[in-house]
């Protein structure tokens, strides 16, 4: 599964995290962001930075509710960062314990076995000046973008591969180790080929927040031997910028050597910059992404003003530092502290000038003055985007001025062609829109009226009404006689923009046409009547004729019957 998956309902193609994504590893497609594994560097700024929570981190916490259900021993190394988050510490270590570990070390241990490797690491290295390793997203920056860089990485684990190594080598390899922190790129640390199998799962500090919800987890559980003893010396000071020096005491054992800290992904970026030219001149470089070091890291679980967040940080180290049994595990552990990195540099497909300005045509970029390099779409100049468009990370329709001007010019080019007349008012009446079927229909040029008040062409109290009541009229059959005019007029008021939108369709000719079929019904009923009052006489003369006929035809058959019924009748009397 991959580490950030992203909610494609929520997801509202606001480029936001195309912006903030230091190493645009983010590929929009159909309107919907996608992070791009092989390009990611893990830092987790996009997860926060979403507006719509469109991010989701890849939870570990049911394969760590495995292990404890599988009946291992589950030992967590917790980063020193969780000072900074919680306001009693032995309270969120007894709820801990409440959700079946086992037991609780510090990742401070592992911290203080790694920092007394790194003056022997930056007299014996010979690419100067040292990188320091203990951020995997230092590394996987590195590794990704700057390939040229690797041999100055200090070859040595990070603490929490240290750590995880150190529990397993004095509590056995079938201890389960869970590492707790804030950072993100811990989860993807702890699969690399190159540590594997140190630390069996990965917790962010958002997910132990969410368990201990979830499980509705109280304090009540007794504090446990061995908490916080042994404690590290100075190694709980590693989440800060400056902790590795601190931790190593790399200023006390080399002589005038020049270091420098740096925290925060852009800068960090800006030193791989200036090293990767000469640029700067000192041996040692203890670099963190994130700002304000670890106590900074994306997955904190609490959103706080950094600065109180390193102060309660600095508070909690002095309230439970006791001083008393320091973690010392000697200097020959066993314990393989070094690792190797490796280039995971993806090809890039580059287009040449011709290309570039063609997909810059495409959106309307014709020229380098159409270029606003405004960075709405997400990348720092227009170029930056057509050569994202190339390589199929961004779509060409992401520019926001460009769509708005196309939205402009569509929206215009339905008012020009509409045969309805279009009139639109502001909130005095003044006429802000005059389209060609308006100037047909009211016989008069845009440029005369645009400005001037509507009453001075047309009769306005419609427009008044629907603007002091905000209510519609629709369809309302209204006659210019000025004009030789009939139309059905529909009025509206916009309520964004404080406007008031007049439609009329032109019913002339059909009114002329209903008239004129008007009249044709009226002569064709006059007609019709003529017809019937015809008929109604000839039916009548015809009624009376045969009347006659019949009544003497009745007689002469009345003699016939008689006569052949023996009746008093005489031939004559028949003839």
């Amino acid at each position: 599964m991959s580490l950030i998956t992203i909610s494609q309902a929520n997801c509202k193609n606001c480029y936001k995290c195309v912006r903030y994504c230091p190493v645009k590893a983010i590929k929009i497609k159909d309107g919907q962001a996608e992070v791009i594994e092989e390009r990611c560097i893990s830092c987790g700024i996009c997860v926060n930075i979403c507006p719509q929570k469109a991010k989701v981190i890849r939870s570990d916490i049911d394969k760590v509710k495995g292990f404890i259900k599988e009946g291992h021993t589950v030992v967590a190394s917790i980063a020193p960062s969780f000072l900074s988050v919680v306001a009693n510490p032995e309270d969120f270590i007894a709820r801990l314990h409440g959700l079946g570990l086992h037991e609780i070390r510090e990742t401070a241990e592992g911290a203080e076995l790694v920092s007394r490797q790194y003056p022997r690491i930056i007299k014996e290295l010979p690419s100067k000046p040292v990188i320091s390793t203990a951020c995997p997203v230092i590394i996987n920056l590195v590794e990704r973008y700057y390939p040229k860089l690797l041999s100055h990485l200090a070859p040595l684990v990070s603490p929490m591969v240290a750590h995880g190594r150190y529990i397993k080598e004095t509590k056995g390899n079938k201890v389960k180790v869970v590492f707790i922190g804030p950072c993100i790129a811990k989860k993807q640390e702890a699969e690399d080929d190159e540590v594997r199998g140190a630390v069996d799962s990965v917790l962010t500090f958002r997910e132990l927040k969410e368990w201990i919800q979830e499980d509705k987890i109280s304090n009540s559980y007794s504090r446990t031997e061995g908490m916080f003893d042994p404690e590290p010396e100075n190694a709980r000071y590693f989440a800060l910028p400056g902790g590795l020096l601190r931790t190593s005491k790399i200023d006390g054992d080399l002589d005038n050597i020049k270091t420098v800290v740096v925290d925060g992904i852009d800068e960090c970026k800006q030193v791989m910059d200036a090293i990767e030219k000469r640029g700067l001149d000192a041996e040692f470089f203890e670099l963190l992404a994130c700002r304000g070091g670890c106590i900074g890291g994306p997955a904190a679980g609490i959103e706080e003003n950094p600065f109180v967040k390193r102060e309660r940080y600095l508070k909690q180290i002095e309230l439970i530092s006791s001083k008393i049994n320091i973690f010392n595990p000697g200097t020959d552990t066993g314990i393989e502290l070094t690792r190797g990195f490796h280039s995971k540099v993806f090809i890039k497909h580059y287009p040449g000038e011709r290309k570039i300005r063609e997909i810059l045509s495409s959106i309307g970029k014709t020229s380098e003055d159409k270029e606003l390099n405004c960075g709405s779409c997400g990348y720092p100049s227009c170029r930056d985007k057509a050569v994202a468009v190339y390589q199929g990370m961004a779509e060409p329709d992401m520019c926001m001025p460009y769509m708005r001007s196309k939205a402009e010019s569509l929206a215009n080019l339905i008012i020009d062609s509409t045969p309805n007349g279009i009139i639109l008012t502001n909130a005095k009446l003044r006429i802000q829109e005059f389209n060609p079927s308006a100037e047909r229909m009211f016989k008069i040029n845009r440029n005369q009226v645009i400005g001037k008040e509507l009453g001075t062409l047309i009769d306005d109290s419609d427009f008044l009404n629907v603007f002091m009541s905000r209510k519609s009229i629709i369809d309302r059959r209204v006659k210019y006689e000025r004009f030789n005019l009939v139309t059905l007029q529909t009025i509206c008021y916009i309520h964004e923009q404080d406007l008031v939108l007049g439609i009329f369709t032109d019913i002339t000719r059909q009114e002329g046409r209903e008239k004129e079929l008007a009249e044709v019904r009226r002569e064709t009923i006059e007609k019709a009547r003529e017809v019937i009052n015809k008929q109604m006489r000839v039916a009548q003369e015809i009624a009376g004729l045969l009347g006659e006929t019949t009544a003497e035809s009745k007689v002469l058959l009345t003699r016939l019957i008689n006569l052949v019924k023996g009746g008093g009748e005489t031939d004559e009397g028949i003839c």
